[in-house]
């Protein structure tokens, strides 16, 4: 396993399982201490600072001076240390590599894959507690897994061990950075906003020998092949193309290229690749892939099979430059500056956004003033029994600290939260090194510093971001409103696949524990659809989950051991 990680946390003596394991995967080993070992594949770098620290994958000097501690760096790193209190490991804010923890021999073993920690694994049982939270707070990710004895180290959180007892700690909150607003206008934001992004993608291509950009032709993907180019880097980029118009962005894809100046290979693929109801084989920690990308995902393996390659992509950019589709920012302006010509200008500028009249934007953002504020991360009871569903969300260490900031701004971080929930799904991306440059941990402090209304200045969303590439960018793609889109692409294979989903979804364990709403499932399966209507989005969703429990539960094929 090239891009694995293995490591034992505890009593001298105590290792030699893990140390077994990680031969057996072909890791080779970066420390091997009295009650610290660690191992990783060769494709996953290691050096060791002034202090001591082992240091796992990318760090990235955030002053341009040596790191003499993990706190002074940010990237995808693992840092794994020792003192008189015990063994710590820390991963980096944001862009950390995974990692997941088990008690073992009276100690901890990490790891970034499951099949690295299976035989580790105290109870391999489903938490079906994590599963009925899994379904109604969609992309709420904490250290909870599917697994009954399997936690995540979440990224920006450090685990200490004292030899008897866990600790889990956060080091980096993006509310201390929402709390330095900066209220300067887009002329001035915009330059700041650019350096950053082109130096972090600078940073992040600097040690890489071959890049491949997944240039969609959106804002997002175009700022970061803009960023590439600017910043010297050597790339070539790929597009995929649906047959249906709405997920067919070549045109725009092209314009990229050609203004640049760099190869784009067009990726063709359709429902045949994608199945709704097969079981993972990969073994996950929690339910992950979505079945919907299958298409997207063999297209890339067919075609991308060098898996040397560095895959970077435009991931994030609507969650960090506050893409927010509610009327929240007109509260936050209206509550920063009261009622006046200001306020009154970010109403105007929300309604041209959203393609609302100034009345219709100001009714909802009444009607939003009186409901009052959401803390609770989103549910979505659709199609689930209400009666088997958890009344709360669990923990996470952004919950403190949320309720003392406006709405928008805590849409602008659960936003952050979702994308990050989805950096591990793509099967695609799976064992390769993945780059998501507009998560570097400089560019998304620096974008919750910016408030809520800013971003939509002068009536379009993301109005920061689109003024700090202006100038790299074709003006079609700078300023382009839609997105590309999947709903032909999916609802085809929706209805090819209706009756295996059908038996999926009410003959399998999710049902049998009564936490779906069968008769309404049964009933929506048995319509035609009609213009407009997605539900079907909800129900491969469910089962997207459904087929992780039943390879869970089977031990995943082949199994954990074997693999």
């Amino acid at each position: 396993m090239r891009r694995g990680v293995l490591a034992f946390l505890g009593p001298a003596g105590r290792g030699a399982p893990v140390a077994a394991a990680a031969d057996a995967h072909g890791l080779r080993a970066v420390a091997l201490e009295p009650d610290l070992l660690i191992f990783a594949g060769d494709r996953i770098a290691a050096a060791s600072l002034p202090d001591g620290t082992h240091v796992l994958g990318d760090m990235f000097s955030r002053s341009g001076a040596t790191c003499s501690t993990p706190g002074d760096g940010w990237g995808d790193f693992l840092a794994f240390s020792r003192d008189g209190s015990g063994q710590h490991v820390a991963r980096a804010p944001l862009t950390g590599m995974p990692l997941y923890w088990t008690r073992h021999e009276s100690g901890n073993v990490c790891g970034s894959d499951l099949e690295l920690l299976a035989r580790f694994l105290s109870n391999r049982d489903v938490d079906w507690e994590f599963i009925a939270q899994s379904l109604v707070h969609i992309n709420l990710r904490t250290d909870r897994t599917g697994i009954a004895s399997l936690n995540e180290l979440l990224a920006g959180t450090r685990l200490d061990f004292d030899g008897r007892d866990i600790a889990v700690r956060s080091l980096w909150s993006p509310w201390d950075h929402v709390a330095k607003s900066d209220t300067r206008g887009v002329s001035d934001l915009a330059p700041e906003l650019e350096r950053r992004i082109i130096k972090s993608v600078g940073q992040w291509s600097a040690s890489r020998e071959s890049i491949l950009l997944e240039l969609s032709g959106g804002l997002d993907s175009s700022i970061v092949a803009a960023a590439l180019s600017a910043s010297g880097a050597d790339f070539s980029a790929i597009t995929f193309v649906t047959p249906g118009a709405d997920g067919d962005e070549r045109h725009y894809a092209l314009q990229v290229a050609e203004h640049l100046g760099i190869e784009l290979a067009e990726l063709l693929h359709d429902e045949t690749g994608i199945d709704l109801v097969a079981l993972p084989r990969r073994p996950l920690p929690r339910p992950g892939a979505y079945s919907a990308l299958g298409g997207i995902d063999r297209a890339f393996a067919d075609n991308v099979p060098d898996r040397g390659i560095s895959v970077f992509g435009g991931i994030g950019g609507d969650n960090i430059f506050e893409f927010d589709g509610t009327v929240a920012p007109i509260l936050d302006a209206f509550g920063t500056f009261g009622v006046g010509s200001r306020s009154f200008g970010v109403l105007r500028d929300i309604a041209r956004a959203g393609g609302a009249t100034i009345w219709e934007a100001a009714r909802l953002a009444w009607r939003a003033k009186r409901a009052g504020p959401r803390l609770a991360w989103r549910r979505d009871a659709d199609y689930l029994n209400p009666a088997a569903l958890p009344d709360r969300a669990f923990p996470h260490p952004w919950d403190d600290g949320a309720d003392a900031v406006s709405q928008a701004k805590r849409n602008h971080v659960h936003s952050l939260r979702r994308i990050v929930d989805f950096l591990d799904r793509p099967g695609r991306w799976h064992g390769r090194d993945v780059v998501t440059p507009l998560l570097s941990q400089p560019v998304v402090e620096f974008c919750l510093t910016i408030p809520s209304w800013t971003w939509f200045t002068g009536g379009r969303d993301r109005a920061v971001a689109r003024a700090a590439f202006s100038s790299h960018l074709p003006a079609d793609i700078v300023w382009r409103r839609g997105k590309g889109r999947l709903e032909s692409l999916c609802g085809a294979a929706y209805l090819a696949q209706r009756e295996a989903l059908r038996e999926l979804l009410l003959g399998g364990r999710l049902a049998e524990q009564g936490l779906l709403d069968r008769p309404r499932i049964e009933a929506y399966l048995g319509r035609d659809l009609v213009e407009g209507d997605f539900d079907y989005f909800r129900l491969i969703e469910i089962g997207d989950v459904e087929r992780w429990v039943r390879a869970a539960e089977a031990g995943f094929a082949p199994s954990f051991d074997q693999r």
